[in-house]
């Protein structure tokens, strides 16, 4: 099993298609230099064709994108022709050109690569992930002037791709038809790749690391796009395994029947939401038949840019998903960094343990100018539909009583201003053992609880998920996790309080017994696993779900907890 980062979720099979440069193939550049003012002339003139054909090459692709995949999308493509025109650029590439003599396809490789290093090496995502946008770019410049290093793509239907990165472009021409799913060492998850994937609806999983050095052309793979692993030439067991997961989520995503609400069959309704990044995502959502949003994270607006989004940047990407929702309920999770997604223009400083840090509420408490123009934002879009706001990494009572105040204040600045700000429900999101264990007090506080199991879980089990070494310890089914999530519904339903749950373990169909019979009011999942978890929630009956879990709490551990729930 090699861990990436879960860029695009569900489930790849498939044979390795080894994307990589065949020796040889790129350019040797005998004779790279010019002679004489003529051939100079000649090589400037050349360039100016290919940048003109490049550029007519992009807005066809933006144009294409735009129709077969959406506006976002296309948006990548516009600024691959920002990049290509840029001045700058041009006049270096033109002074290696005129200075040193050399040639056009030379001189584009140099000025590019060493740009896209740059970029490569900083702390700041922004610049690291748009380094591949630079190369896609070089190597588009470098197929009109005839020395392209783009291997013709041969692929057979139902491909893994596997490379050490792959460009925007090289993925905007792939489909679910030839591709099962995509693997690289490097990208992450705001990445131009992973967006593009997304927006197929192809399995990725990138940020590999050794990727290319245990590949193998040809052979079996397995991507879970979902859960970020790989797995090269998998046992039958697991083979099988997989395969049974992905005809349930391919039937789910056939099955039109499946778009109204979940009830089981004596009657309870269990609201199934999605799980969503930005607006890119809101149309996968509707068309896999969210009941609204369970999770809007919305900490990937704050990503990959110098400085923070200010309030009406903000308010346009709350509007535009919480109106593309027509009253279903929004739950918008305030920012949430620090840990694994630090901001480098917030300045975070070193900790020694980022996990255990400045990340969630304690951050905008501790930036509370930050989260008040976010609070701003979030009040306003409230009139555009049913908007929920929920507060991460919370521990305490105080930290819920602070971040009300603030919330309070960023109302009264708006009503000062002339503004009506309806009433907005408030919720916090259950990671903290703590905060399981004090719900009872915590639920007088609030309108909802979300449980985060990925964290709750990594935090009762003291098991860091990214450590190889430790992470076969940590599984969400272990008994010691599900009965703080019983503890947290039942203090929750005491209160009249609703709880929903929006980490990995509400993905897993096979474990919907469980989440029915915990009591769970709503469950929140990637896009794609919707149909198939209406349908299981639809098999089930709330009172033997509920029998089984008072069974199941008290197992010994996760293993036997799998067991009881694959019989």
């Amino acid at each position: 099993m090699l861990k990436g980062i879960a860029a695009a979720p569900g489930i790849g099979i498939g044979p390795v298609y080894l994307l990589e440069l065949k020796p040889g193939q790129e350019e040797s550049h005998n004779n790279q230099f010019l002679n004489g003012s003529e051939e100079v002339k000649a090589e400037l003139a050349r360039l100016e064709e290919a940048i003109g054909r490049a550029k007519r090459d992009l807005e066809e692709l933006a144009n294409r994108t735009r129709q077969e995949i959406g506006e976002a999308e296309a948006g990548i493509f516009n600024a691959h022709i920002l990049m290509l025109t840029d001045p700058t650029f041009i006049a270096s590439v033109k002074e290696k050109i005129k200075v040193e003599k050399k040639k056009a396809a030379r001189a584009v490789e140099e000025i590019a690569e060493a740009i896209a290093s740059s970029f490569a090496v900083l702390d700041d995502d922004l610049f690291r992930e748009r380094a591949a946008d630079i190369r896609d770019v070089a190597a588009r410049l470098l197929d009109n002037l005839a020395v392209g290093s783009r291997r013709a793509l041969e692929l057979k239907a139902g491909s893994i791709v596997v490379a050490r990165e792959l460009t925007p472009s090289l993925t905007a021409n792939f489909s679910r038809n030839t591709v099962a799913g995509i693997a690289t060492e490097i990208g992450g998850p705001t990445s131009h790749t992973a967006i593009m994937a997304r927006a197929l609806g192809i399995p990725a999983v990138l940020g590999v690391q050794g990727l290319m050095n245990q590949a193998r052309d040809g052979e079996l793979a397995i991507i879970d796009g979902s859960a970020g692993v790989v797995y090269l030439n998998p046992g039958s067991e697991l083979l099988e395994e997989y395969k049974k997961k992905k005809a349930v989520l391919e039937a789910g995503r056939r099955d039109s029947k499946y778009a109204g609400p979940a009830r089981t069959r004596d009657g309870r309704h269990i609201e199934v939401a999605a799980n969503i990044r930005n607006a890119a995502e809101v149309k996968m959502a509707l068309e896999h038949g969210a009941g609204g949003v369970g999770l809007f994270r919305t900490e990937f607006l704050f990503m990959n840019r110098e400085e923070p989004p200010g309030e009406e940047e903000q308010l346009q990407a709350y509007k535009e998903v919480v109106a593309a929702f027509q009253g279903k309920p929004v739950v918008v999770r305030t920012l949430d960094v620090g840990g694994d997604k630090p901001l480098p223009y917030l300045n975070p400083g070193h900790e020694e343990n980022p996990f255990l840090g400045l990340r969630g509420l304690r951050l905008c408490l501790a930036r509370q100018e930050l989260f008040k123009t976010q609070l701003k934002a979030l009040l306003r879009a409230a009139s555009y539909g049913n908007l929920k706001i929920m507060f991460p990494m919370v521990t305490t009572l105080e930290e819920i009583r602070q971040a009300k105040k603030i919330m309070a204040e960023a109302r009264m600045e708006l009503e000062a201003n002339g503004l009506t700000v309806s009433h907005v429900e408030t919720g916090i999101m259950i990671e903290v053992p703590a905060a399981a264990l004090m719900a009872d007090v915590l639920a007088r506080e609030v309108d909802f609880f979300s449980i985060g199991t990925n964290d709750l879980a990594q935090y009762t089990l003291a098991v860091d998920r990214g450590n190889e070494r430790v992470a076969g310890m940590y599984d969400a089914c272990h008994p010691a996790v599900l009965r703080l999530i019983d503890v947290t519904v039942k203090a929750a339903h005491r209160y009249g309080k609703w709880v929903g749950l929006c980490g990995e373990l509400g993905s897993e169909v096979d474990a919907a017994p469980l989440l029915v019979g915990l009591g769970l009011d709503e469950i929140s999942m990637s896009p794609v696993f919707i149909p198939p978890m209406k349908e299981a929630v639809n098999k089930i009956a709330y009172h033997e779900a509920r029998e089984l879990v008072r069974r199941l709490l008290e197992l010994p551990g996760p293993g036997e907890v799998r067991v009881a729930l694959s019989k």
